[in-house]
Order: structure tokens, then C-alpha cells, then sequence
């Protein structure tokens, strides 16, 4: 029987009891929060200051291209140099394009590898399985190009949505606070639903190209399909787990005010260093494993929930509610 709280709760299980599945989950992460950037577009958006909140995106975007012209131009620049400052620099230039090359590579690797696995382990169901860890990073290696063209057009798709509702506060920057509380408000309630479905959609397709072997545009048309024939049971699910992801996010700040905050104020004020250190790795630690823990239990979520879709067992809780009546 299809279940909301079957699926959390073994996504729960799946998280807690692999804990090597961590590993992959701290890389994966780094793909905007497991894929999860709706998340932080949405919880970003929802706060008291969230007006500001599309000139910051805008303003991020507009760094990165100006930080891009500048690179470029230094590269010009640095030919007018003598040969041995022009080696140096491009070997500096080397060795950090190639270690951002592997944290991209194990980023998307293991966001593929945990889709894998917990698939074995969904499947597998109370069965105690060896997951054969080479084996899961080979096959996020195998589809590290799709997967990694997807994420991005699932970060494109945020950033276009992003600059739409930034583009009405942008014109309308002289007017009343009413005016643009207004306006940004229809726009965020038009354009944050398409920004949401735009993420499952390609979280979808992930899973038809890592667990089916899609190929990259069939894996989109089969996604678009299947989110179109359970959208009401996806957006659920996505509200859930976002709900799920803030309650936690909150908890560790709490967490972290109460635990950590008070000692590392005290060790500021009386410059105990050792103690400063201490603590912030502390922080750090935990920041880190509940980030991988999180990203872990959501892929798994998500896996269960597309197998549960394709079999036709999907029904939407006010769907239930409703027949009821």
C-alpha cells in the first residue's frame, strides 16, 4: 500500500543503518544540497527578508560573470609576464582547475551512486545486502555526463525563474514597499510552482538515466510523463521532505546556538585559540555528517517514491481525502 510514511521511514532506515552511504552523501551535497537548491530557494523566499532575496541570486549571478571577465582578462595579462611567472601561474591554474574537476566528478559520481544503491536496498527490503561500494561509483561514473547536464539545466531552469521574479522588483525599485510586496508576491506564486517542478522533473529523469539506462532525452520526456500523470503526489512529496529539510536546518542552528555558540563567544572573548579551533571543527563535524545524512535520506525518498510512481501505486493524500467523502 502506497504510503508517505512508509517511504520517510525507509529512506530513515536506508540512512541510518548504511552510514557508508554518507560518503557519497557529503559529496553529493555539493550539488546544491543533493539537488536540493528548490529548497533553499524556497526556504530562502519564505523568510521576513525575502524581498531582498532576488537581488541576492541577481547579484551572485552578476558577480560570477564579472569574476569570469576579470579571470579572462588576467590570462591576457599574464603573457606580458616573464616565462617563468607565466609557468607558475598556469600550473596554480592547472592544479586548481583539476582538483574542482574531481570534486565535480565525485559530487555528481555519488549523487548517481546513491540513487543506485538505494534502489538495491528499496528492492531488497528487509534483506541484509552487501552494497559493493566500487561497484555503485562506477555507475555514477558511467553516467556522470547526463546526470551533470541535468543538474544544470535544473540550475539554469532556478536561475532564469530567479531573474523573472527579480526583474519586476528591478523596474518597479522607486515605488511603494506595497507595490513591490505585491508584485513579488504574484510572481513568486506563479513562478515558484514551476521552479519546483522544473527539480522533480530532472530528479525524475536522473532516476530513469542512472536506474534504467535512459538515454538523456528519453530519460527527460519519460520524467515529464510521470510527473505529469502524479504531479499532485510529487508535490507533496517535495512539500514533505522540504518541510523535513527546514525543520532540521532549524534544529542544528538551535543546536549549534545553544551547545556551541555560548563556549566559542567565551573562548573569542578570552582568546583561547585552542578552544576556538576545537569548537569550530566541532561545528564543522556535525554541520557536515547531518548534510550527508540529509542528502542520503532524501535521495533515498525520492528513489522510492519514483519506483512506487512507476508501478502505478502513487495516490495524493487529498486524493484519499477526497474519495473518503
Amino acid at each position: 500500500m502506497f504510503s508517505y510514511r512508509l517511504i520517510i521511514q525507509k529512506a530513515l532506515n536506508i540512512a541510518w543503518q548504511h552510514k557508508y552511504l554518507w560518503l557519497f552523501g557529503l559529496f553529493a551535497t555539493i550539488v546544491a544540497a543533493s539537488g536540493s537548491f528548490e529548497y533553499q530557494f524556497l526556504s530562502g523566499n519564505l523568510q521576513a527578508g525575502s524581498l531582498e532575496n532576488p537581488y541576492f541570486y541577481l547579484n551572485l549571478v552578476l558577480i560570477g560573470l564579472e569574476s569570469l571577465g576579470l579571470f579572462l582578462l588576467g590570462i591576457l595579462n599574464l603573457f606580458t609576464y616573464n616565462i617563468l611567472t607565466i609557468i607558475n601561474t598556469l600550473t596554480v591554474i592547472i592544479m586548481v582547475t583539476a582538483l574542482i574537476a574531481s570534486f565535480v566528478w565525485l559530487s555528481i559520481s555519488s549523487q548517481g551512486a546513491l540513487f543506485s544503491a538505494s534502489k538495491e536496498l528499496i528492492i531488497n527490503g528487509k534483506k541484509k545486502v552487501a552494497l559493493n561500494l566500487q561497484k555503485l561509483i562506477t555507475t555514477g561514473h558511467n553516467n556522470f555526463w547526463p546526470v551533470l547536464g541535468l543538474n544544470l539545466i535544473a540550475k539554469l531552469a532556478i536561475i532564469i525563474i530567479l531573474s523573472l521574479i527579480s526583474l519586476p522588483l528591478i523596474i518597479l525599485a522607486t515605488k511603494t514597499s506595497i507595490s513591490l510586496t505585491f508584485i513579488y508576491t504574484l510572481a513568486f506564486i506563479i513562478l515558484a510552482p514551476l521552479a519546483i517542478a522544473c527539480t522533480i522533473i530532472v530528479r525524475y529523469a536522473i532516476a530513469f538515466k542512472v536506474l534504467d539506462a535512459e538515454d538523456f532525452v528519453g530519460s527527460i520526456k519519460k520524467s515529464w510523463l510521470l510527473f505529469k500523470n502524479n504531479w499532485l503526489v510529487s508535490v507533496e512529496m517535495g512539500l514533505i521532505l522540504f518541510l523535513i529539510n527546514f525543520a532540521v536546518g532549524f534544529l542544528l542552528v538551535i543546536g549549534l546556538s545553544i551547545l556551541i555558540l555560548p563556549y566559542f563567544i567565551f573562548a573569542i572573548d578570552y582568546g583561547i585559540v585552542l578552544l576556538i579551533i576545537i569548537l569550530a571543527l566541532i561545528a564543522l563535524f556535525l554541520i557536515l555528517s547531518l548534510g550527508a545524512f540529509i542528502t542520503t535520506f532524501q535521495i533515498s525518498a525520492w528513489t522510492n517514491i519514483f519506483l512506487e510512481l512507476k508501478k502505478g501505486n502513487g495516490q495524493a493524500k487529498l486524493e484519499r481525502i477526497f474519495a473518503r467523502k
